[in-house]
């Protein structure tokens, strides 16, 4: 199984809410104690080891627009189905706190997912986490969300997605053991902006 999370390479986009992917598949290979070492296929990765089994967390260089390069690179090395995919991504129609894990889908307006999908179909686990919408009416609407998805979080962003990715590694193992939908009902209910909910109670 594959792992990836989307974002832009580079110290000018890491702190930026296009790269909620990054810092989730980080958070997750932080806890796996899985080093993210490796380099093939424009992509940085690293191989998990979980239930006896191997599986490749992955952060594609190529940038967000042509994230299907890389990953159908991988594809093609491991003979894997998309079923056997789980992409994460930002997502601006869910407010920040919120994630949403789904079986399949469309893009949803998001280049980094058509850009996969026009590689591979429709088929893979996606992950969106939420970074919300921008609220600058001076601006044209995609002059907005360029500014915002490529805009620095905020001190408040900051400590909700590091709640989410401290509990990102829990979705991520149940997802390995064949457990989406476990998963899905466990953690697409939880508010992550609210500091008193705790995913074990979901």
């Amino acid at each position: 199984m594959i792992i990836a999370g989307l974002g832009n390479p580079g110290p000018e986009y890491a702190e930026t809410r296009h790269n909620a992917g990054f810092w989730a598949v980080e958070a997750i290979a932080a806890k796996f104690h899985c080093q993210l070492n490796e380099k093939a296929h424009n992509s940085i990765f690293g191989r998990l080891q979980f239930h006896g089994q191997q599986h490749l967390l992955l952060k594609p260089q190529t940038y967000m627009n042509l994230s299907g390069e890389a990953i159908s690179d991988f594809f093609i090395d491991s003979g894997i189905q998309p079923e056997e995919l789980l992409v994460i991504t930002d997502d601006i129609n869910l407010p920040v706190g919120r994630i949403r894990l789904r079986a399949s889908g469309s893009d949803g307006g998001h280049n980094g997912l058509k850009s996969i999908i026009n590689h591979i179909g429709k088929g893979f686990w996606r992950l969106r986490i939420g970074v919300g919408l921008p609220v600058d009416p001076g601006q044209p609407p995609h002059a907005q969300l360029v500014d915002h998805v490529l805009g620095t979080i905020s001190i408040e962003e900051k400590e909700i997605f590091s709640r989410i990715n401290l509990a990102i590694h829990e979705l991520a193992a149940l997802w390995m053991m064949g457990m989406g939908n476990k998963a899905m009902t466990s953690f697409n209910g939880i508010d992550f902006g609210n500091s008193d909910e705790n995913p074990e109670k979901n």
